[in-house]
């Protein structure tokens, strides 16, 4: 072989290598680059704990679907980036009175599920905007105490869980002086001694229950946790 042709032949092989070269390092890429991408739901949990998505399961009718709607058509007016079914223009303010489309739904519910690299990524934000409610003492009961039962007012047959409860508040409020316990609660000064809870114990409860919390170390989490779950 001349040495011209040997020259060209080392040449061919260093541009092949070279092309090979940057299809693996190109494919590498892109394989580390999906690896990182998550679920817009999962990135989520971890980037805005005090954000929980809207369950699909819930009515349209509910206030929490109601407020995310009226938050896509307000900053939404004049286009419909989503498509969503039941949307129309509009140059007023939209109240939150008027129940999401279910089309509405099953887009926030498509679009959580899906795949991104950070929440740089317009479709997370898109998500944390339209299709979220605040996170409650509630969520972080259920999510984080999967043997507790929370206690409602308006169940049935649960007195002798009420008093369990009831037992274990008037052991952390030491103070018995009227207005000396942590929820204030209406006659306490009379019903600290006795089994009778006062009158509005259940429905602090209720209250106390969706109050937005979303640290474990919150102590009005920590506070209903004791006072109104059981075991169950």
């Amino acid at each position: 072989m001349t040495t011209a042709a040997k020259v060209a032949s080392g040449v061919a092989a260093a541009s092949t290598a070279s092309v090979g070269g940057i299809y693996f390092g190109t494919d590498l890429f892109n394989q580390q680059s999906k690896s990182l991408k998550r679920t817009v739901s999962s990135l989520l949990r971890e980037k805005n704990p005090e954000k929980r998505l809207i369950n699909p399961s819930v009515a349209v009718g509910d206030k929490a679907w109601k407020e995310a709607w009226s938050r896509y058509r307000n900053a939404n007016k004049t286009t419909n980036p989503w498509g969503v079914t039941g949307w129309s223009q509009t140059s007023e303010t939209v109240n939150s009175d008027t129940a999401a489309p279910e089309d509405f739904i099953s887009k926030c519910s498509t679009k959580s599920a899906l795949e991104v690299s950070g929440t740089e990524d317009s479709i997370y934000n898109e998500v944390l905007s339209y299709c979220t409610r605040a996170t409650l003492v509630s969520d972080l009961i259920s999510e984080n105490n999967r043997n507790r039962k929370i206690l409602k007012s308006t169940d049935q047959n649960q007195e002798g869980d009420w008093k369990k409860v009831w037992d274990v508040y008037k052991s952390k409020n030491s103070n018995k002086a009227k207005d000396g316990d942590v929820w204030k609660l209406q006659g306490w000064e009379a019903k600290h001694s006795g089994d009778t809870l006062p009158d509005n114990y259940k429905t602090t409860c209720d209250s106390k229950i969706v109050e937005e919390v979303f640290k474990l170390d919150d102590q009005r989490y920590l506070n209903v946790l004791s006072w109104c779950t059981v075991e169950g």
